[in-house]
């Protein structure tokens, strides 16, 4: 029963206990308002509550693992030679994406190469002797030549005669793998092939000669990388010989891509 005062109103101890209660609430919220304030002051974030029995709790974010780099390459010197027939007719722009040369065609110092091809193939100093071939076994074609600048196809090239003589080129190198093909042959000779970067690696040798009456020929397609830049050098030269008059090594073509 409630209690009341002599006049009849409600005693003020019926009132303490839910102001008591109205009270404890208002402060716990001041209170909690203060943490938040404080702890934004400070750049933190707030601490998030232990989920309540029952309540599904937060999925927390996992971390990924970090993607692993990609292995760095390391350039390494390196030359790879293949011995191929040689087709009946070549076109020489067509393999020849960089450069390409064709010797002979206009005299046995004459050589018609590829116009912008930056005279990337290049010959060593000739030397004698060398002689104009007219009528090797293939047909060598091209357009956007200098100083010809095109041909149908031609069957010239250059040899030489004696042990010991023959021909030397070079070709820029670089840790991009290039091709180099050389169409050469021999006439009652053996020739020697050797080629050797100047950045280091192996020196690369094959032998191949024809005891013929007739020009043999035959293309030595030449893989290489290098560690840096340099050039890749190739010498074709008389290893020995079968005939005592001029027996030899030629050289027709080479093309670069």
């Amino acid at each position: 029963m409630p209690l009341l005062d002599p006049e009849g109103r409600r005693h003020w101890r019926e009132y303490r206990q839910p102001a008591a209660v109205i009270m404890a609430g208002v402060l716990t919220v001041v209170a909690f308002g203060l943490v938040v304030q404080n702890t934004a002051d400070r750049g933190e974030e707030p601490r998030a509550s232990a989920p309540a029995a029952g309540e599904p709790s937060q999925q927390l974010p996992i971390p990924l693992p970090t993607a692993a780099g990609s292995p760095s390459f390391t350039p390494v010197d390196s030359i790879a030679i293949e011995r191929v027939p040689i087709a009946s007719r070549i076109d020489l722009a067509a393999r020849g994406t960089i450069d390409w040369v064709h010797w002979g065609e206009q005299g046995r110092f004459s050589l018609e190469r590829k116009a912008g091809g930056g005279f990337s193939i290049l010959e060593g100093t000739p030397t004698e002797p060398r002689n104009r071939l007219t009528a090797g076994p293939q047909r060598y074609a091209w357009t956007g030549g200098e100083p010809l600048a095109a041909s149908s196809g031609a069957t010239s090239g250059i040899g030489t005669c004696g042990s010991g003589h023959g021909f030397t080129l070079s070709a820029p190198a670089g840790i991009q793998q290039n091709t180099l093909t050389l169409y050469v042959g021999a006439t009652k000779a053996r020739g020697r092939l050797r080629v050797e970067l100047s950045t280091g690696g192996d020196i690369v040798t094959d032998v191949w000669g024809s005891r013929g009456e007739s020009m043999a020929t035959t293309a030595y397609v030449i893989s290489y990388r290098a560690s840096a830049t340099g050039k890749i050098s190739v010498k074709w030269i008389t290893a020995s010989t079968y005939d005592e008059n001029c027996g030899g090594v030629a050289l027709q073509a080479a093309t670069l891509s």
